[in-house]
């Protein structure tokens, strides 16, 4: 039996795989390159120690705080919507109130900052609330502020309880929200 024609076939399907994807020593190759190119910067960075100041150290902290900083807020923000809900609702009431053109701002400047090309639309739109929008904004956060009590129970009862000392200013305000609310 002849094997000439199938290993013929068998090579030139080779060769058309070899053409469209590469050979892997060449993709390791450029690999590597490619990562001596990038070790070769960060080094070049730290090379001349000796010739910074006070102002070189100063941007290289800022350079380094945006992304610690979101991830921070980020992060707080999440645990306050478990250890404080109504706190978590008026930040969420106060964050409707930015336009959607400032997200759009907001979002490109963190978009180019992590390399990303960002929205460049909705630019005409305007960037205040109406009087009658701030209107509801306002009566929500006072619904809001009337849900949370200023003291807790506990410190309110006792306070309530010695009368041989002058109340204090929470405990006036809380014993007025509870007057009101009845």
């Amino acid at each position: 039996m002849n094997l000439n024609p199938i290993s013929g076939i068998v090579d030139s399907v080779g060769g058309v795989i070899g053409k469209v994807f590469g050979s892997k020593n060449d993709r390791d190759r450029y690999k590597h390159q490619s990562d001596m190119m990038v070790h070769n910067q960060y080094a070049a960075e730290f090379r001349h120690r000796e010739n910074r100041t006070w102002w070189d150290s100063l941007v290289d902290g800022l350079n380094r705080l945006p992304r610690p900083v979101m991830v921070f807020l980020t992060i707080s923000y999440f645990l306050l919507s478990y250890f404080d809900t109504v706190e978590f609702q008026k930040v969420n009431v106060a964050l409707d109130t930015v336009p959607s053109s400032m997200w759009y701002v907001l979002s490109a400047i963190i978009g180019f900052y992590f390399a990303a090309r960002e929205l460049h639309k909705n630019r005409d739109k305007k960037m205040a609330l109406s009087d009658e929008q701030f209107e509801q904004v306002v009566k929500r956060q006072q619904a809001l502020d009337a849900l949370k009590p200023i003291m807790n129970e506990k410190d309110f009862q006792a306070e309530m309880a010695d009368t041989n000392k002058p109340m204090s200013n929470a405990a006036i305000a809380e014993w007025n929200r509870r007057r009101m609310n009845k």
